[in-house]
């Protein structure tokens, strides 16, 4: 009782440290979200993965939630997605772009620019097998279908023998070199090589390889002539002018590039090429 009196007189007179409540511990941090992803294995654009690819230098138009993208997808800053539906491997350089369309295991240069509803790397069928079924190639499942009907056990415990059958390949890689336009609804085969400065006109079907400056139009794709002569493609070419940023060039007379040839020669040995940030869509999850 006299150790309690003698406390209280010693606090009141301000000889005793005031006892302090506990501040209130902080809240832990808020785990990141998981990945989500569609039921073909690509991962939805949500809100804070479109953030990340904003900061980073990568444009995409449609809202959280309204676009998927593979895993294997590989972005040279700044370029914009648009609203284009990528179902398998891509790669973008610098200041390229497309507004929309079908892409499946492309490689785009730098300066490219693509129209609306082109199609590029759409699956190939067999035409020298019995039939040109995918049913007959694929190793995993053609329908998403229940169970329900007629021979849907047998439907979804089948898959093809391919066992020493002549090999049928898929998946072949479309390359667009630099500075190439392809216009609304064109139509690119799987392997299709399409060179640096390539135009391919409004819904052109292109199944063979591009020369570089090359003007492609109709089904078939055909050229129907080139941008420039001989002489200033092979220089064009040689200067590998897309290898610097629009900043870079400021100054040269880009709308005369036979008058301006010289000069934008000089500028191309002056610069260091632009280095853009390389954007991996597994290092953003």
């Amino acid at each position: 009782m006299l150790a309690r009196r003698t406390k209280t007189l010693l606090r009141r007179a301000g000889l005793l440290p005031k006892i302090r409540a506990a501040a209130p511990a902080e809240p832990p941090p808020a785990p990141p979200a998981s990945p989500q992803l569609t039921p073909d294995g690509r991962y939805i654009v949500t809100a804070d993965l479109k953030q990340k690819l904003h900061a980073h230098g990568i444009d995409t138009s449609p809202p959280a939630g309204a676009m998927a993208l593979p895993a294997d997808c590989v972005l040279e800053s700044p370029c914009s997605l648009q609203s284009m539906e990528i179902f398998g491997r891509i790669a973008i350089g610098s200041f390229s772009y497309a507004v929309n369309g079908y892409y499946n295991n492309v490689t785009l240069g730098r300066y490219v620019s693509i129209g609306e509803s082109v199609q590029m790397g759409r699956g190939d069928h067999s035409i020298a097998w019995l039939s040109t079924s995918p049913f007959f190639y694929l190793p995993h499942p053609v329908f998403n279908v229940g169970r329900d009907f007629e021979g849907a056990a047998s439907l979804h415990a089948f898959r093809p023998d391919l066992t020493d059958r002549e090999p049928f390949v898929q998946g072949r890689t479309i390359v667009v070199e630099n500075d190439v336009w392809i216009g609304h609804g064109a139509y690119i085969r799987q392997g299709v090589r399409i060179g640096t400065g390539a135009i391919v006109g409004a819904h052109a079907v292109v199944t063979r390889d591009v020369p570089p400056y090359a003007i492609v139009a109709g089904n078939p794709g055909r050229v129907v002539r080139y941008r420039f002569d001989d002489a200033l493609i092979a220089r064009l070419l040689a200067s590998r002018w897309w290898t610097l940023a629009p900043w870079q060039l400021q100054g040269i007379d880009v709308s005369r590039p036979a008058a301006s040839i010289d000069a934008l020669e000089a500028r191309v040995a002056a610069e260091e090429p632009y280095q853009p940030r390389i954007v991996r869509l597994t290092e953003l999850l």
